[in-house]
């Protein structure tokens, strides 16, 4: 196999990264699926990756050694990444749900993180990384309460997406009362 320059090269963020928006839960259980939630800010996993690694290493302490993510929810594929002074190898699986992040480091250390795409609304993403931090969540990233790929802007007309989330059985309009259920 022919790597690039670029596949051979750590890469650096050069400015100061965004603090990460991360929601870990209290302590570590062996009974949760997930470790917590990470809302990254852009699709730039130098600039992001950066910015998990120092929040990481800030909360939970030890040193990352790993990241493991799908490519495609991402703009490019570093292979390694420099933090503070400290390499960390980066691996993309196609394999990995888009929704996961694998951390992992010495001493057994693994952290499972679901990632909410940087375009969720903030609600949705505040509620998503609640769930996921839950020391005893079962739910996997994949079934977490954010949807899959969000809507392009311009997507859905004007009172639209009202009309769908009332179908759905959502009331957001004040002014229509429930209707009793049909007797069969």
């Amino acid at each position: 196999m022919i790597r690039s320059t670029e596949d051979r090269m750590t890469w650096v963020c050069t400015r100061e990264p965004p603090m990460a928006r991360l929601r870990l839960a209290p302590s570590p259980s062996r009974r949760a699926i997930l470790d917590g939630g990470w809302w990254p800010t852009s699709r730039d996993p130098v600039v992001e990756l950066c910015s998990l690694v120092t929040a990481l290493t800030a909360q939970r302490g030890g040193v990352i050694e790993r990241i493991m993510l799908q490519p495609a929810a991402w703009d490019r594929h570093p292979c390694r990444i420099g933090v503070d002074g400290a390499m960390v190898r980066v691996g993309w699986f196609t394999s990995l749900d888009a929704e996961l992040v694998i951390i992992t480091g010495p001493r057994d250390l693994r952290i499972d993180l679901a990632v909410i795409a940087p375009e969720t609304a903030h609600a949705v993403a505040t509620a998503a990384m609640l769930a996921a931090s839950r020391p005893t969540t079962t739910r996997t990233a994949g079934t977490l309460p954010v949807p899959p790929s969000p809507r392009p802007r311009g997507a859905v007309r004007d009172g639209e997406d009202v009309a769908v989330w009332e179908a759905e059985g959502g009331h957001l309009r004040p002014d229509r009362q429930p209707t009793a259920p049909a007797r069969i």
